[in-house]
């Protein structure tokens, strides 16, 4: 009897080691899911931002990238534009504005309506000039995924990451 009792604590204490392990993994693998999720977002938003950039100093009737933009707390979507309404990428740049990326009908993350998700992203755009009158934009996407605003600083152990990008030399 006493033998029967210790084979059951030894395969309880195993299955709970098993348990506890399984658990443990599936955590891990979510937290690893947001961060891969979180690290392409970040791009997506620094890319975004070149995009708008190409597309802006292509445009010879207006004012060039570098004289529209500076600031740190933009929204950026992959259907934003300079000048189409809601979806006005200079305009964000104001307190308070939604950073939540929702997930739209297309499957696309989206500031706009859709399904919330975790993630927020926000763009911090700084533009430098050099002696030679040579400006440069450094841009900074951040995204976080803790359910709730970018945290300062925007660190992995705060659920956050950057992607920072340099375009050098620019009109």
């Amino acid at each position: 009897m006493i033998e029967v009792l210790f084979a059951l604590f030894v395969l309880s204490v195993g299955i709970g080691a098993v348990l506890l392990l399984m658990s443990s993994n599936i955590k891990n693998s979510n937290i690893a899911k947001y961060q891969v999720i979180a690290s392409e977002l970040a791009q997506e938003g620094v890319e975004l931002v070149k995009n708008l950039k190409d597309n802006r100093d292509g445009d010879v009737a207006s004012s060039k990238f570098t004289n529209d933009i500076s600031g740190n707390d933009y929204r950026i979507d992959f259907d934003t534009t300079y000048d189409s309404g809601g979806n006005n990428f200079k305009g964000s740049n104001s307190v308070g504005i939604d950073k939540r990326l929702n997930l739209s009908a297309g499957n696309f993350y989206v500031h706009s309506a859709g399904s919330p998700t975790r993630f927020f992203r926000k763009i911090a755009v700084s533009i430098t000039q050099d002696a030679n009158f040579k400006k440069t934009a450094n841009i900074t996407s951040y995204v976080s995924w803790n359910g709730a605003d970018i945290p300062n600083p925007c660190t992995v152990a705060n659920k956050c990451t950057t992607v920072v990008s340099v375009l050098p030399d620019l009109k």
